[in-house]
C-alpha cells in the first residue's frame, strides 16, 4: 500500500508514479470537501468516482474529464492525503485513459486558476451585485443572465456554480467578465474567530470575529438579485423580458 499527505508527495507526483511504474489498483484522494477514485489499471485510468458523479462511462472522452475535474477539484485544496491499494473497480470504461495526458490537462487548468484567485480567492467567498454598472452598457447572453439572476448576494461563487450547473472554471472567468464589467463585486468569506486578545492586566478577552463587509450578523444582502428575494420562484417566468434588455454574447 502507498499512502501519504500532499505535503510531501503532490498529487501529479502520486499519479506519475503510477503511470511510470504501471501500478494497477485504487487511489482514494481526500482533500477538505472534495473526494475521488481513481482506478489504474498497468498505469492507465479506466474508472473515476466522486461523490457527485459515481454512474458507469462508456467513452474515453468523458471519462477524461471527470478525471481532470475530479483532480482539479482536490489539487485546489491546500493540504489532503492519498491512499493507493489493490481494490477492484466497480464498472470499466471500455477505453483507459493517459494518465499524463490528464496531468498536462491539470497543469494548463491550475495556472487558469493561479490567474483566478488574483480575483476571486476562494470558492466562499459572495457574489454581490455593484450599485451601480461600471459600463455604459452590458451584454447578455442566456448563460450569462442565468448567472446574473442566481447572484443574491448570499451565495457563494461554489454555490454559484451548482445554482447555475456549470463548471467551475467556467463560472469563475464568467464572473471575471462581470467584475471586469463593474457589475459584480467579490466579498471574502467571513473572518474567523482570532485568539483572544489580552488586557494590561494580562488576561486574555473573549475571541474577536470580524464581521464580514458589507455583510454583518443577521444582515440581509442590500442587492436581493434582480429579481428580489424571491428569485428562486420568479427567475424562469421574468427571465425572457430581461433578456431583451440586453443584447446577446457569448462570456469572455
Amino acid at each position: 500500500m502507498l499512502q501519504g499527505t500532499f505535503e510531501t508527495l503532490g498529487l501529479t507526483e502520486v499519479l506519475s508514479l503510477l503511470a511510470h511504474a504501471q501500478k494497477t489498483g485504487a487511489l482514494w484522494l481526500e482533500a477538505g470537501p472534495s473526494s475521488a477514485v481513481v482506478y489504474i489499471t498497468e498505469g492507465r485510468c479506466h474508472a473515476v468516482a466522486t461523490p457527485d458523479a459515481a454512474e458507469p462511462i462508456d467513452d474515453p472522452t468523458t471519462l477524461m474529464a471527470r478525471l481532470v475535474d475530479a483532480c482539479f477539484a482536490v489539487s485546489r485544496v491546500e493540504d489532503g492525503s492519498f491512499r493507493f491499494a489493490s481494490d477492484a473497480s466497480p464498472w470499466t470504461c471500455p477505453q483507459s485513459v493517459d494518465l499524463d495526458a490528464a496531468l498536462d490537462e491539470l497543469a494548463r487548468l491550475l495556472d487558469e486558476w493561479r490567474e483566478i484567485q488574483a480575483v476571486i480567492p476562494s470558492l466562499d467567498c459572495r457574489v454581490r451585485l455593484a450599485d451601480e454598472l461600471g459600463v455604459d452598457e452590458l451584454a447578455v447572453d442566456r448563460d450569462r443572465w442565468a448567472l446574473i439572476v442566481a447572484v443574491d448576494g448570499r451565495r457563494t461563487v461554489r454555490e454559484l456554480g451548482r445554482r447555475t450547473g456549470r463548471a467551475v472554471l467556467d463560472v469563475c472567468h464568467a464572473l471575471l467578465g462581470l467584475v471586469d464589467a463593474g457589475a459584480v463585486t467579490i466579498v471574502a468569506p467571513p473572518a474567523q474567530a482570532v485568539p483572544g486578545r489580552t488586557t494590561g492586566a494580562g488576561k486574555a478577552t473573549r475571541p474577536v470575529v470580524e464581521p464580514e463587509s458589507p455583510y454583518g450578523p443577521g444582515v440581509e444582502s442590500p442587492h436581493p438579485g434582480p429579481l428580489g428575494p424571491d428569485a428562486d420562484e420568479r427567475e424562469a417566468a421574468a427571465g425572457g423580458g430581461y433578456l431583451r434588455v440586453f443584447s446577446g454574447s457569448r462570456d469572455v
